[in-house]
């Protein structure tokens, strides 16, 4: 094989694999319309039992950080093109995985039902329950996991939510 030729196959492969490394990730880019420029999260009431007392005021804050840091859209209060806004449905922890001696794993479940409004493309608004749980040891202490198991729950509706709203997934 002449110099010219090995080198001509090596740019086409690293070219090959760079185009295709570009077609997954813009796979997994968020679209949003070129009309829709800025975003509100209104504050998420709390409507379950036994729920800590400020998860609403941080889920509303885990919202509004993950759309500024995954889209574009600029957050406004003033007549925003996308709202969300919704409630803290359920917050519950029950055991799982019993066992003569009683349960060795008990599961935290969060519902958190999210409304979706659109300004600019009304057909795109949705009302949706989302849910997430985590297990954990028995054993644990729930004040000790409460914090991370929330976080970790978070994340994933967050995610969710993300992908309905700009991909609609």
């Amino acid at each position: 094989m002449s110099k010219y030729l090995k080198y001509t196959v090596m740019i086409l492969a690293i070219g090959m694999s760079f185009s295709s490394c570009f077609f997954l990730y813009t796979f997994k880019d968020i679209s949003i319309k070129p009309d829709v420029k800025t975003f509100y999260v209104e504050d998420f009431g709390n409507i379950a039992p036994n729920s800590p007392p400020t998860i609403d005021q941080e889920f509303s804050e885990a919202l509004r950080e993950k759309v500024v840091r995954e889209t574009s859209l600029t957050q406004t209060n003033i007549d925003p093109d996308v709202t969300f806004s919704g409630n803290i449905k359920s917050f519950r922890i029950t055991a799982q995985a019993p066992n003569s001696n009683g349960a060795e794993l008990n599961r935290l479940e969060i519902i958190i039902q999210v409304e979706y409004f659109n300004a600019k493309h009304e057909d795109e608004n949705w009302s949706k329950p989302f849910s997430y749980y985590v297990d954990f040891p028995q054993d644990s202490s729930f004040e000790d996991v409460q914090e991370a198991l929330t976080k970790d729950i978070f994340d994933n509706i967050l995610e969710e939510i993300i992908n309905k709203a700009f991909n609609n997934w």
